[in-house]
């Protein structure tokens, strides 16, 4: 099961990435890039943004991923996960910098936010994910193991 979910990771560019504040759900469209191993997640925001300043005070994450792009004709098959994480913003300039070329060359349409000074990287490292495949059969599973 970890495979379908790493597979989904590695074959999507796009997730939505739901962070909390007091109480008060916030979701976002992200492009995003993985480490080697798929057990961190790398996106990009502004320090302005409601995500930046509730991952400061609330590191807890979730992500959205799905098939729906590689199965649009056939919906029975739709395969989501909801990634759980921990998610920090990286204050190593020099790691930074590494991250957001590798997301700019692989997410063209962030050239203009990776240009920007008040631009920052999240890590997100994954905990576990719910995989749920059709509507009636899920599974969690951990990446701590």
């Amino acid at each position: 099961m970890k495979s379908i979910v790493t597979k989904m990771l590695l074959n999507n560019t796009l997730c939505v990435l739901s962070t909390c504040l007091n109480d008060i759900p916030n979701s976002s469209l992200m492009q995003y890039i993985c480490d080697s191993r798929c057990t961190k997640i790398y996106m990009l925001t502004l320090k302005e943004s409601t995500k930046y300043n509730n991952i400061i005070n609330n590191a807890n994450v979730s992500l959205l991923i799905d098939t729906r792009d590689e199965i649009r004709n056939n919906a029975t098959q739709t395969q989501a996960a909801t990634i759980y994480g921990e998610a920090s913003i990286l204050d190593d300039t020099s790691i930074s910098k590494k991250i957001i070329e590798k997301l700019s060359k692989k997410h063209e349409s962030l050239l203009n936010l990776a240009s920007n000074i008040n631009v920052y990287v999240i890590e997100i490292i994954i905990k576990s994910a719910l995989l749920l495949e059709n509507v009636d059969k899920s599974s969690l599973i951990s990446f701590t193991d």
